[in-house]
């Protein structure tokens, strides 16, 4: 029964601090996300490092140890072409931290690029596709929306 209890509370505290951090995790990871699209390494590794610094300076939440490896191998992704092959791993944990979380203040739409086998997080329905650029920037379909 103790051991019960204590799973549920780990699995409570995980839950609350991840509800309280989803805004900022999306906010920069948008970041990451719009300067890929721009095909603009500079900005996408500054994201990147901002990203990096939110995901270590939060408190333990639920695929954070996932996130952080993802994030960090991003962050060591040497040019464009890296940022954006290891981009995937890092939307897929991004989805699921957003769908269990209770408290998103606006529709995260998750899509699809068919081409690469890739998702990524929009707040936006409008497809622009991050790894490919302005060479395919409409490439794409929203496969599922939380709101």
């Amino acid at each position: 029964m103790k051991k019960n209890l204590l799973i549920l509370a780990i699995s409570l505290f995980g839950h609350v601090a991840l509800a309280q951090n989803t805004e900022t995790l999306l906010s920069k990871y948008y970041g990451v996300k719009n300067a890929l699209v721009s095909s603009d390494e500079k900005k996408a590794s500054e994201f990147i490092q901002a990203l990096q610094k939110v995901v270590k300076a939060e408190s333990a939440f639920k695929l954070k140890d996932n996130l952080t490896l993802e994030v960090d191998k991003l962050a060591k992704a040497g040019n464009l072409e890296k940022q954006r092959a290891s981009f995937n791993e890092v939307s897929t944990i991004m989805w699921q931290i957003v769908k269990s979380s209770d408290k998103v203040s606006q529709p995260v739409y998750y899509q699809y690029c068919p081409m690469k086998k890739g998702y990524w997080l929009s707040n936006e329905t409008a497809i622009k596709n991050p790894y490919y650029g302005s060479a395919m920037l409409t490439c794409g379909k929203v496969t599922e929306t939380k709101k």
